[in-house]
């Protein structure tokens, strides 16, 4: 039986149309939260939601999803929208055996991975969340 240890929650946009931060070739932080981890076998289940606009042809997003520096998870979102659409892209990540301390922090960044000819907006809604648990 698997116990809940702590939730943790970032909510920095709530709508869609509620941001307008350019994706850049570069990551951008879009959310980050802290989350206490229980002791022995634990996992960490993460979820995150984010609206974008395409604005010049069809970009590929990073999403990366961190702990502390380091790098947990990626995915790779094909944009496949004409200019000026909005699209929903939701991932989710499993973090394994995270060790122990008194907090860990995730973030969520988004980039471009090919700026040349293409580009897309973070528009919203930007949701990030995380619940850690004991098998």
């Amino acid at each position: 039986m698997s116990n809940v240890f702590n939730v943790g929650t970032s909510v920095p946009a709530q709508g869609s149309g509620s941001l307008n931060r350019t994706v850049t070739s570069t990551p951008i932080l879009l959310a980050q939260f802290g989350l206490a981890v229980p002791q022995g076998a634990n996992r960490v289940l993460l979820s995150a939601t984010v609206g974008v606009r395409s604005s010049l042809l069809a970009p590929v997003l990073i999403f990366t999803i961190l702990r502390g520096n380091q790098v947990i998870y990626t995915s790779r979102e094909a944009v496949l929208l004409s200019v000026g659409q909005e699209q929903t892209v939701t991932v989710h990540a499993i973090d394994l055996n995270v060790p122990v301390t008194s907090n860990q922090g995730y973030s969520l960044t988004v980039e471009l991975e090919n700026s040349l000819l293409t580009g897309a907006v973070v528009t919203g809604p930007v949701e990030f969340s995380g619940v850690s648990y004991t098998l």
